[in-house]
């Protein structure tokens, strides 16, 4: 497979210096934020305004791919989405080369040149995660490591991605916080998998690791049935367990991080955190209605917003 560069080139010619993020796309990646994920437009709003538009456009590419892939027009029908995920790598490979097809596609062109150290790999390594989805019998995953890799295609890739926009692009520093920016992402990725329990099993879909289900007894079947069995329940809470370590990781790392990276990180593991919170004190149930789709309200935003302010401002702890 022919890929492009894996750094942006500065000139695509003499239009290259004049590009600003068309308005239309800004709109647009607002309207994305506000229907699918408020808690990113809680976050986008305390970032600097460059920094919250580039952030928006990566998250509106993702947002675009995930309902590319999720589209009801064609599920069941891997050959069409596999076809679409391939032609959304063409376009990608069209955008490196400076020709976007739309005020999104521009969006995230204006990023793409405004922050030069970001290479196409996560781009890619996430279109291999929604690939392999798309063509897995049934969207199972067999075991806990391949559902941590899945975690980071899909998800850890964001934290990549973000690394540029948060001032980290030497080499040495990218380095140290290549782990942790993978980590927030996984820890994403598994909350949101418990959040869409409920819808995922009305689509046939369970994200549960299928050796982890036998070995406690969790009857595939119940599921799909959204009968929250005991069993299902301790599964639930051993993957909440799995998130809240890589959401630990993310905090630990994200200290290291440079200018507003560390609150920036501090408030994105806060309100995730509270999500597994409230998942516990409903007894780990996501799939009785009601309990699939926890809403964080703004006094609790704000809470996790002062709470990872006073982390933030404390002093590391000791060795």
């Amino acid at each position: 497979e022919t890929r492009p560069s894996t750094m942006l080139p500065l000139l695509v010619g003499a239009q290259a210096l004049v590009v600003a993020p068309p308005a239309a796309g800004q709109d647009a990646i607002r309207s994305l934020m506000t229907k699918h994920d408020p808690i990113l437009l809680y976050v986008s709003k305390l970032l600097e305004p460059d920094v919250a538009s580039d952030a928006g456009a990566l998250y509106a590419w993702c947002r675009r791919l995930d309902e590319l892939v999720d589209d009801p027009a064609v599920s069941g029908d891997p050959a069409t989405t596999v076809a679409r995920i391939d032609e959304w790598r063409q376009r990608l490979d069209e955008l490196w080369e400076g020709s976007p097809r739309d005020d999104l596609d521009a969006a995230l062109l204006v990023t793409l040149r405004r922050n030069p150290s970001l290479g196409v790999q996560p781009f890619a390594d996430m279109l291999q995660g929604m690939r392999s989805d798309a063509v897995r019998a049934s969207r199972r995953v067999a075991t806990g490591a391949d559902l941590e890799e899945y975690a980071y295609q899909v998800a850890g890739t964001v934290g990549l991605m973000l690394l540029p926009l948060l001032g980290v692009s030497e080499e040495e520093d990218v380095a140290a916080a290549r782990g942790p920016a993978i980590a927030l992402g996984q820890a994403i990725q598994l909350i949101n998998i418990l959040r869409d329990a409920r819808p995922d099993a009305a689509l046939g879909r369970i994200y549960l690791p299928r050796d982890e289900m036998a070995e406690r007894g969790v009857d595939e079947a119940a599921v799909l049935a959204l009968q929250c069995t005991p069993a299902y329940r301790g599964l639930v809470a051993h993957t909440a367990e799995r998130a809240e370590a890589f959401l630990g990781r993310a905090e630990r790392g994200g200290r290291s991080l440079p200018g507003a990276g560390p609150l920036l990180v501090a408030i994105i593991v806060e309100l995730y955190r509270d999500y597994l919170t409230e998942l516990a004190r409903r007894g780990f149930d996501n799939l009785s209605a009601g309990g699939d789709r926890v809403s964080i309200s703004t006094p609790r935003k704000v809470w996790a917003t002062l709470r990872a302010l006073a982390k933030v401002l404390q002093p590391e702890p000791a060795p």
